[in-house]
């Protein structure tokens, strides 16, 4: 029986191929859609689940209460957290540190030489916590003892290309002075689904001993694995207690020192946080793009049904002879089933096909690699059967169950022809599929918009016309080298300012410290982000100033004086900026020094505009030795040839450094890459909106064929009747003129309501507005008009002789 019901399957595709092309398409690229979007999904989800004891593994997460008001809330932690912690907490087992202090050093061997941003120090105990495997040489040793390194298949082949990396030597030069390692390991392929992503992996022990236990510098990962059964939230409670223990300093006395811990395999997709050097995923966003895939797979499924029950008069007379001749309704519905089946089947096959050709589209839209990560996932599969499962069912279960219930009696009367039901739910499930492309249409705008906006909104700084240098490593009387570099920069032609600093716009400042006013008897801490910058940095970058002055080459002891912006006067108690100035800080490491305030600039976006104000204290590069210096600004006039001004300005940037590289980059094109998440979001959204409306006009469209066909003859007898064409358009059309309203009427507040969710994350941010929602309706009003006024046109071109002949 099951082999005549495909013969019959096979068979009814062939004779109708019109109707085959457009449901087996129409379901291709849905599935096409759904696979693409779940592959990417499971990837995301996928972060740092494969480590031993996994479901044990959290990362160490720092916050700070004043009462109980959250005040800061960071990614990393100090370097005596994990110690302490295996030390005096039951449930910890065992930690590891990632040191992310200077990531970016220059490596050389022999003649190679490159600046790298993906160095850290780590414990030995990574290989136990990590599922990370060596392809040569042996964990138990590999990061046992100072000055070892082990590197990955990328480094290796970079630095040691045709040659074994195992014992030779790489130099690696930061700020902080040279060191040399022996490699003593290569790993296997790094995982592309996890947080910890570095090429250089320096043992722990070659960090200064003082280090290991200081609870002052947060600028580590801690991972720690929990002992079996053991409560996480036990763990953070016991460290609150044990944090009073070492509290010994007076920056952060007044805090409550507690820590989250994060599991290891939710990290990726929690929100980012401060001193976080990863590109995080973003929950919502995923959860966006399921309801897209359900959305985009739910019209093609919409398409089938309709096309199928559309379908049900041409298959009455079938259905009706077969009743006759003892076929059961059960039968009826296994056969049409069946026929789903191999519809959806046929689709699946296509689809995978459909994913290989486009996966390279996709994943340069995501900015990912991904690969089929989705086959190696038991969850993809059971995923993927339930999804062609619930599509034969969906699909097949309403034609099945309408075409099923013919009576032989109305097909022989030509009563089953008049029966309205069946339309009305078709078009209903149209009103859905406009509804869907409607709120895929407005989503789509609303986020090319919120994107246009942090593009275009003033910043408050002024980063056109700025390339940056990044500095050498350490070099023998530095700070000398540097200001002769600066002013050779400022002496070439098309050159207006010259700065140095420790941040550039567009990047966090990642250096903050506790500080207070002075006076303020309760001594409330604050961290701000202390940016280290040089009298010409407030003119390089056009910052305007609210009240008082910046540095000046002519005032002498600004090393002990200070510029703040706005958000840092309020944090003060200042209402007005006019009253910050001549008040005196307290700064964390210079307590005995207080600093005076000169200025206050105006707040500006130091940060893309996905973040809020934050307090920033300018102080001179003499002010605190240890933090360093990291970038050269230079502003350029319009029109200068760039390329020439960066060849000279390389030229002599190795003639005083010779043993770095010189890196540079554009301010403005570097601050703009903030955003490139967000373009990326919305051009995928774009993609699959127009691919969900091309669907859902494709079913719109053979609903109309089928709908001027079954009416081709009272066409043609109403024409030679003198019916005009215009009543012949009014009277086909009155049928699909309620869809486009109904389907706005339902769009409109549920595209609002998620939009309106999405937008609630950005501190600045678009409002909704009428000509969100106007524009996507007046793209499905003329889809709609072209679709089924241009099918009607035809029908009503035809010659009504011919039509009523066929009859």
């Amino acid at each position: 029986m099951i082999g005549n019901y495909l013969l019959l399957a096979f068979r009814n595709l062939g004779r109708h191929r019109l109707f085959a092309v457009v449901n087996i398409v129409s379901l291709a690229v849905g599935m096409a859609v759904a696979l693409l979007i779940l592959n990417y999904v499971v990837f995301e989800r996928s972060y740092d689940t494969m480590h031993p004891a996994g479901e044990r593994l959290y990362r160490v997460e720092s916050r700070f209460y004043e009462g109980n008001t959250l005040t800061d809330d960071w990614a990393t932690s100090s370097y005596g957290y994990g110690p302490a912690m295996k030390r005096a907490i039951p449930e910890v087992e065992q930690f590891a540190r990632f040191d992310i202090h200077e990531t970016e050093q220059i490596v050389r061997y022999g003649e190679r030489q490159y600046r790298e941003n993906s160095v850290t120090t780590v414990d030995p105990s990574m290989f136990e916590l990590f599922g990370f495997r060596l392809k040569e040489g042996d964990p138990a040793h590999a990061l046992d003892g100072p000055n070892k390194v082990v590197v990955t298949p990328y480094a290796a082949a970079k630095y040691f290309p045709g040659e074994d990396p195992m014992g030779k030597t790489l130099r690696f030069l930061s700020q902080n002075g040279e060191l040399n390692c022996e490699v003593t390991g290569v790993l296997e392929e790094m995982p592309r689904n996890s947080q910890i992503r570095f090429d250089f992996f320096i043992s722990w022990q070659t960090l200064p001993e003082w280090l290991d236990n200081y609870w002052y510098r947060h600028e580590v990962y801690t991972y720690v694995r929990l002992a079996p059964g053991a409560d996480p939230r036990k763990a953070e409670e016991a460290f609150e207690t044990l944090a009073e223990t070492y509290k010994t300093e007076q920056a952060l006395k007044n805090k409550t020192w507690k820590v989250v811990l994060n599991p290891a395999a939710k990290v990726h997709l929690t929100p980012w946080k401060k001193y976080e050097r990863e590109a995080k995923g973003n929950r919502t966003t995923i959860d966006a793009l399921v309801l897209v895939a359900l959305a985009i797979l739910s019209i093609a499924w919409i398409n089938y049904i309709n096309l199928t029950t559309a379908r049900s008069l041409e298959r009455a007379r079938e259905v009706g002879i077969r009743k006759v001749s003892g076929s059961t309704r059960r039968q009826l519905i296994g056969q049409f089933m069946l026929e789903s089946a191999v519809t959806n089947l046929i689709a699946l096959v296509l689809a995978t096909g459909l994913v290989s050709l486009f996966s390279p589209l996709f994943n340069s839209l995501t900015g990912k690699e991904i690969g089929f990560v989705m086959l190696g996932e038991p969850v993809f599969w059971a995923a993927a059967a339930g999804t062609f499962a619930a599509g034969v069912a969906l699909s097949g279960f309403y034609p099945a169950f309408v075409i099923s219930n013919v009576r032989p009696s109305e097909v022989l009367k030509g009563k089953y022809s008049h029966t309205g039901r069946a339309g009305f739910v078709r078009k209903c499930l149209v009103v859905l599929q406009f509804t869907a492309a409607l709120v895929l249409i407005a989503g789509t705008f609303t986020v090319d918009r919120q994107l246009a906006f942090m593009r275009r909104q003033p910043l408050g700084i002024d980063i056109r016309r700025v390339f940056a240098i990044k500095y050498p490593g350490a070099t023998e009387r530095m700070q000398t080298k540097i200001e002769a570099y600066k002013k050779e920069l400022e002496s070439l032609r098309g050159v207006e300012s010259v700065a140095t600093s420790n941040s550039v716009p567009g990047m966090e400042i990642a250096t903050f410290l506790s500080n207070h006013r002075m006076g303020d008897a309760t001594k409330q801490n604050r961290l701000y982000e202390m940016l280290v910058a040089d009298c010409d940095y407030i003119r390089t970058y056009d910052l305007e100033l609210a009240a008082g002055r910046g540095f000046g080459k002519s005032f002498t002891g600004d090393e002990n004086r200070m510029v703040i912006n706005e958000t840092a006067a309020r944090s003060l108690g200042f209402t007005a900026a006019e009253e910050a100035i001549g008040q005196r800080v307290t700064v964390e490491t210079r307590e005995e020094k207080p600093m005076e305030i000169v200025g206050v600039v105006k707040d500006y976006h130091q940060q893309g505009l996905d973040n809020t104000y934050t307090p920033i204290m300018m102080i001179r590069e003499s002010a605190i030795d240890w933090i360093p210096q990291k970038f050269v600004s230079v502003k350029f006039s319009e029109g200068v040839p760039i390329d020439d001004l960066l060849r000279e300005a390389e030229a002599r940037y190795r003639r005083f450094f010779p043993g770095s590289t010189f890196d540079s980059f554009f301010v403005d094109r570097f601050y703009d890459m903030q955003y490139n998440a967000d373009s990326r979001f919305g051009a995928v959204f774009a993609l699959f909106s127009g691919l969900a409306l091309f669907i859902a006009v494709v079913g719109l469209w053979i609903l109309t064929l089928f709908a001027a066909n079954n009416r081709r003859k009272e066409m043609g007898v109403r024409k030679v009747f003198g019916a005009t064409g215009l009543d012949l358009f009014r009277d086909l059309s009155a049928g699909f003129a309620w869809l486009v309203p109904a389907a706005t009427a339902i769009g409109i507040p549920v595209a609002w309501y998620i939009m309106e969710g999405w937008l609630s994350r950005y501190p600045f941010r678009v409002g909704m507005t009428w000509w969100l929602f106007a524009v996507p309706v007046a793209v499905i009003v003329a889809v709609t008009l072209a679709t089924v006024g241009g099918r009607i046109l035809m029908t009503l071109r035809a010659n009504p002789i011919r039509s009523l002949k066929a009859e």
